[in-house]
């Protein structure tokens, strides 16, 4: 029963992370106020540019500092990272604050992919409660859809100016560094003190070694970040809502569409996690092709195909990422994920230049109908070079990667 208490317990922190972590009320507004204060598009552009350059830039100090100082610590540190990025906006700005802002944001989701994604996991685990993972993983991505859409009443508190709806981002952050300080942890200390005493760098081209060297490693990491990115049409909604003719008071309807379909999925997803890989690869090419006719029906009348899509895509990339968890050592799994969150940052560029794409031809929907056939591209390529390849083991974790771990040669 105590053992019990303790895991709800520390759920119930990790969830309410997670719903905090996305409860910032600047998100619909803050691009207005980069605007107002002088940002032109290209400009406003180039802020996304330098977000994903933070994450990726600082991948390989941001996993070293977490190797020393332990994930919770640094989780804290990201957090901090984000609160300073917003007091920056507010006091300074102009495009060179809000750059630097940027770039700390994007420190922050670096401390985040690494940190937090690998504590979840190891404590799981610690625990004996790996299996549940998938679970787990569900419900976080659940809270914190409901954090990012309760997020959207930001705009609302525009009579009250961005200097109240800074100190209300900022309180959301302080509430997300309560969760994590209360967490009590079950991961041995002997665990930190092993990576504090390794050389990082010997340490990180081991855990490349690994990758390229086990199977079931980098076919999971590349799926994962593939369906992930590949199939993420979030910041395009808006404008592909418009175009669609969708009224722009009434867009941000497609938006909680969308997000709905995404919350069913994740919610069942974990009811999948023995599901046999060519169905489930079968699966990437069907909601591939339900990009495709959202793109040949590109109307509102067609949105049914898009949200099905979205249905199908955030339950498989909870699957394919808890797979990919699942073949980690527990050793190198901060490292490991550090090469998951740079990977996750170039193929996001390379998704956003194929929409970009797309655009240029003179619709949006040109840009669904190329990423939905690269898309069913995928999943062949998971029928024909994955399957079977990377079979689940009956007990995830560290039997799982007994398995698929490279043997040395004789």
């Amino acid at each position: 029963m105590a053992r019990n208490s303790s895991l709800r317990r520390f759920l119930h922190n990790v969830y309410g992370y997670a719903f905090f972590n996305k409860l910032i009320l600047l998100t619909p507004v803050y691009a207005v106020f980069m605007q107002s204060h002088g940002l032109g598009d290209i400009q406003l552009a180039l802020m996304f540019v330098i977000l994903s350059a933070g994450t990726l830039l600082m991948q390989i100090p941001v996993t070293w500092v977490t190797n020393k100082v332990g994930p919770k610590p640094a989780i804290i540190l990201g957090q901090l990272s984000k609160a300073a990025a917003f007091i920056l906006w507010y006091f300074w700005p102009n495009f060179v604050g809000f750059a630097i802002g940027m770039f700390l944001w994007g420190v922050e989701w670096a401390f985040f992919n690494v940190a937090f994604e690998g504590l979840v996991y190891d404590e799981l685990r610690a625990r004996r409660h790996s299996r549940m993972y998938a679970r787990v993983l569900g419900v976080r991505y659940n809270v914190q859809a409901i954090g990012t859409a309760l997020s959207a009443f930001g705009s609302l508190l525009m009579f009250a100016g961005y200097g109240w709806i800074t100190v209300a981002s900022l309180v959301a952050i302080g509430a997300s560094i309560v969760c994590i300080m209360r967490m009590k942890l079950h991961v041995g200390i002997k665990k930190h003190q092993a990576h504090t005493k390794t050389n990082f760098i010997k340490l990180f081209k081991t855990g490349v070694r690994i990758c390229g060297k086990t199977p079931c490693i980098l076919l999971m990491l590349l799926l994962s970040l593939f369906i992930a990115n590949i199939a993420y049409l979030d910041d395009f909604l808006s404008p592909i809502g418009m175009e669609i003719g969708m009224p722009i008071e009434y867009v941000g309807i497609i938006q909680f569409f969308v997000l709905g379909c995404a919350v069913l999925g994740q919610t069942f997803a974990y009811r999948f996690t023995r599901i046999r890989d060519w169905i489930l690869y079968t699966t990437i090419c069907a909601a591939g092709a339900l990009f495709v006719a959202f793109a040949m029906d590109y109307s509102l009348r067609g949105l049914w195909a898009l949200g099905a899509a979205y249905v199908l895509f955030s339950g498989i990339n909870i699957l394919l990422y808890s797979r990919f968890q699942d073949f980690l050592p527990p050793r190198y799994r901060s490292v490991i994920l550090s090469l998951y969150s740079i990977g996750d940052n170039i193929i996001y560029i390379g998704t956003c230049l194929v929409i970009g794409l797309g655009g240029m031809l003179g619709s949006w929907r040109y840009s669904v109908m190329i990423l939905g056939m690269i898309l069913i591209g995928v999943g062949l390529w998971a029928l024909l070079c994955v399957r079977g390849r990377c079979a689940i083991a009956p007990m995830p974790g560290a039997h799982a990667i007994k398995q698929t771990y490279p043997r040395p040669k004789a």
